[in-house]
């Protein structure tokens, strides 16, 4: 969970030393999981966003990390680990405002923003299949795969 790259792909990963320990995390899930901390610290300190930028937020905030993450996949071009990280602090806030809609109860826009998040799921997998991205890509996961059990 902390890092679902294979060792081949772990230049996509920032690794961390404990003593003699190393920790390789994914350097798009580090930004997502620092940006939904920072969310949840900031609304337990007691800080209220605005009811005006969660929609817009939850909208855009994601675009930045499925056009790096789609052109990466696509192999188009290799993101950097500082793109990654950066795209996943704008995903995970994105992310920390729709959880934070549902904790309190604000049912009309958590609903939009499942929506919202749904058009992007169907927009990924429409063009994903449409240029054949998706089959290399679940063909390299499952590779990956049958060399983890072996």
């Amino acid at each position: 969970m902390i890092s679902h790259h294979p060792p081949a792909r772990l230049h996509r990963t920032i690794c961390l030393g404990f003593g003699a320990k190393k920790i390789h995390i994914c350097a798009r899930c580090m930004g997502i999981y620092s940006s939904l901390l920072g969310i949840f610290i900031t609304y337990i300190l007691g800080f209220r966003f605005p009811l005006g930028v969660y929609i817009p937020l939850i909208l855009f905030f994601p675009m930045p990390s499925v056009i790096d993450w789609f052109t990466q996949s696509s192999k188009l071009r290799e993101s950097r680990n500082s793109i990654r990280v950066g795209t996943g602090l704008l995903l995970g806030i994105s992310a920390g405002l729709f959880m934070l809609l549902f904790i309190n109860g604000m049912l009309f826009m958590f609903l939009i923003s499942l929506v919202i998040m749904g058009a992007y799921v169907l927009m990924i997998y429409s063009i994903a299949k449409k240029t054949k991205c998706l089959d290399s890509y679940l063909d390299e996961v499952i590779q990956n795969i049958e060399k983890m059990k072996q």
